[in-house]
């Protein structure tokens, strides 16, 4: 057993701490981190800053100099979670410090417990309803801008109740939110209150080369490189759809579905077919209930057209549905003459009125993108947490043209494939090609 002489001098600075018992050394701004004391630390970090070792560190620090304490580590799902906290058990495990933990386990949640009787927690915020009840000395939200607002107000902060816990939030920016609000507090200096922002590169560790090719892939001021790698808190008024909204419309326990399992679901798909390098992509929507739920979910690349059609037969005979729509411009009209006998089809057009033209429908991309956003703006539909759905949603933006008009297109280096095959999804729910309001739509 370790003696107690030997971890007094440690136990009285993290960054000692750190080096002397976990055989791991921070990076400046990592030192920061560990060294504040606030009640609520906000953290801005670029993406591969290195916030996981340091949450790791500072909660296994905390533990051992507070014993009998209870800390939570929570993200938006388990897998997130889960990084911290094996990241936990990985520096444990190769320190002196493995004399002092008595358990871990990974079932029903990772648990940690020390001999001290400290323990760490790891939970997804995805149901939080299963956080209640749960009380807390220390709580660290890892991918804080993604935590619901909602879940982070009315069950988290109240577990910090029973013993006056700390919070910190740390992460990569996500538009304007509980996160951006702690962020604000601790510039003002309110004395509960710190906040930091560090782009990706003050980790001395990661390639300076990469930064810079991602600085020209994405564009210096665009969203994603400001957000991503430069830590900014940007005002989404460029976004098609704004990240409150696509936010309120993720729902973590919605499963995917492999066939109809009752008769009273009704199902639409939507076909986006790949041009060039891009990704063809099925999405189906069960239109049965409010709001709609996104239920099927396939993306892949480079398959021939045979192939891509046996996928729709299959799915047709599967799910039964009231309608198969499938993207029918340019390259995908050898797809439609293949599956014609069970779909129709929707050619994107750059008009700004909706014709029809035997099976197939011509539709301006404005309509269909102004369509899903007034979906998801309404929440009348819902998805799973699909990363490359949520991401071409985010940055699906408003692009001002040299001649001044407006057009809505994926930012630069981002594919929009997802996003189409549920406007054509949500779309092809209607029994005829006009375009009622929103409310007006016969499966609402």
């Amino acid at each position: 057993m370790l003696r107690t002489k030997k971890l007094a001098k440690p136990l009285r600075d993290p960054v000692t701490f750190a080096k002397k018992l976990l055989g791991w050394t921070p990076h400046e701004a990592q030192e920061q981190i560990l060294r504040d004391r606030a009640k609520n630390l906000t953290v801005a970090a670029g993406r591969r800053f290195g916030k996981s070792e340091c949450m790791a560190v500072s909660a296994i620090h905390y533990a051992i100099a507070h014993p009998g304490s209870i800390q939570f580590i929570i993200a938006p799902t388990y897998d997130q979670a889960q990084i911290i906290f094996d990241t936990i058990v990985r520096l444990l495990s190769r320190s002196p410090l493995i004399q002092l933990v008595d358990k871990v386990v990974y079932t029903p949640f990772p648990k940690l417990r020390f001999l001290t009787g400290s323990i760490i927690h790891a939970r997804s915020a995805d149901k939080p309803q299963n956080l209640r009840g749960h009380k807390a000395h220390r709580i660290i939200l890892d991918e804080a801008g993604y935590i619901k607002d909602e879940a982070v107000t009315n069950v988290i902060e109240p577990m910090l109740a029973d013993y006056d816990g700390d919070l910190i939030k740390i992460g990569t920016p996500a538009g304007r939110n509980h996160f951006y609000d702690s962020f604000i507090r601790g510039l003002e200096r309110n004395e509960y209150y710190s906040s930091y922002q560090f782009p990706s590169w003050v980790n001395p560790h990661i390639s300076r080369e990469y930064i810079e090719r991602k600085k020209k892939e994405y564009g210096e001021n665009s969203i994603r490189f400001r957000t991503e790698y430069m830590a900014e808190f940007i005002d989404d008024q460029n976004a098609v759809f704004p990240w409150r909204s696509i936010q309120a419309c993720i729902e973590e326990d919605i499963e995917l579905l492999e066939g109809r399992t009752h008769a009273k679901q009704r199902f639409v798909f939507g076909v986006d077919v790949a041009k060039y390098l891009d990704y063809t992509v099925i999405i189906g929507i069960d239109i049965a209930q409010e709001p709609a739920k996104l239920i099927y979910f396939d993306r892949f690349q480079r398959l021939p057209w045979g192939e891509i059609a046996r996928r729709i037969e299959d799915i047709h005979a599967r799910f039964s549905p009231q309608a198969i729509v499938v993207d029918s411009t340019g390259a995908g009209d050898p797809l439609l003459e293949m599956v014609q006998h069970i779909a129709r089809g929707i050619t994107i057009t750059g008009g700004t009125a909706i014709t029809q033209q035997g099976n197939i429908t011509k539709v301006p991309k404005t309509i269909l993108v102004e369509r899903l956003a007034a979906a998801i703006d309404n929440r009348k539909v819902i998805f799973p947490n699909i990363p490359e759905l949520i991401n071409e949603l985010k940055y699906f933006e408003y692009v001002r043209t040299s001649s001044g008009s407006l057009k809505m297109e994926a930012h630069e280096g981002m594919h929009d494939d997802c996003v189409m095959a549920l406007a054509l999804a949500v779309f092809g729910a209607f029994h005829e090609p006009s375009l009622p309001d929103i409310d007006e739509w016969p499966f609402f």
